[in-house]
């Protein structure tokens, strides 16, 4: 886990732009490759027949592939710095969000003790709904019934309590509704919100992850952002 840019940069979770090892050994080869193949054509030249000269069509196109395949090396080593240049700018952006209130299209909350709110939004008008509660290994804690099943935006205020009326642990909860039409038809396109702090950031394998507690929320997912201090 790392709170700022610079430890993110010194545990090497971010690679700044350089030219790699595998880019320097293809311009060395194909370099060499260049300079063998120059000496060959040199020498070829050198020994013609006056009277039946080499044809240099193909001489030609081997030149332009060499210059083809350098070219495209080159293209590929500028790419791969700016996609790493594109990393280190989000990874420095996500240090901003450190404390932060964020609002995010996703479905698992981080449950510290107080309820919290779980928010679903309905495509189309349901003849019956359920919310379903389930805990960091999958299992189901919870079905709520009685939920709205107008069309729009809604949240259900869950206390934290199990189905047998326990107190859960704290820690990271998914959410689900499950949703029936007019033709008993399972509705689909339901979409989530969750809410809450930003207490770390992490940056594995290109994705940027704010975590909410034990919630990994990818920075793509977040739809709000807001400051606690009113600032």
């Amino acid at each position: 886990m790392a709170n700022d840019i610079n430890s993110l940069l010194q545990n090497g979770s971010v690679n700044t732009p350089t030219q790699t090892v595998e880019q320097l050994q293809s311009l060395n080869s194909l370099a060499s490759n260049f300079d063998n193949f120059l000496t060959i054509l040199t020498t070829q030249l050198q020994n013609q027949d006056p009277l039946s000269p080499l044809d240099t069509h193909e001489f030609t196109n081997q030149l332009v592939m060499f210059a083809d395949v350098e070219q495209s090396v080159r293209q590929s080593g500028q790419l791969e710095d700016l996609i790493a240049l594109t990393r280190l700018n989000e990874a420095s952006t996500a240090v901003g969000f450190m404390g932060k209130q964020i609002q995010a299209d996703y479905n698992e909350v981080n449950f510290q003790g107080e309820a919290v709110n779980l928010s679903y939004t309905l495509p189309e008008e349901a003849e019956a709904a359920t919310m379903e509660i389930y805990d960091a290994a999958g299992e189901l804690v919870r079905v709520i019934t009685g939920i709205s099943r107008e069309v729009g935006e809604h949240r259900v205020s869950w206390d934290g309590k199990d189905q047998k009326g326990n107190t859960v642990p704290n820690g990271a909860y998914s959410f689900q509704v499950g949703a029936l039409n007019e033709d008993d038809q399972p509705i689909e396109d339901i979409t989530y919100k969750t809410e809450g702090t930003v207490t770390g950031i992490e940056f594995e394998t290109g994705v940027t992850t704010l975590l909410m507690g034990n919630v990994r929320v990818p920075l793509s997912r977040v739809t709000r952002v807001d400051d606690p201090s009113g600032a």
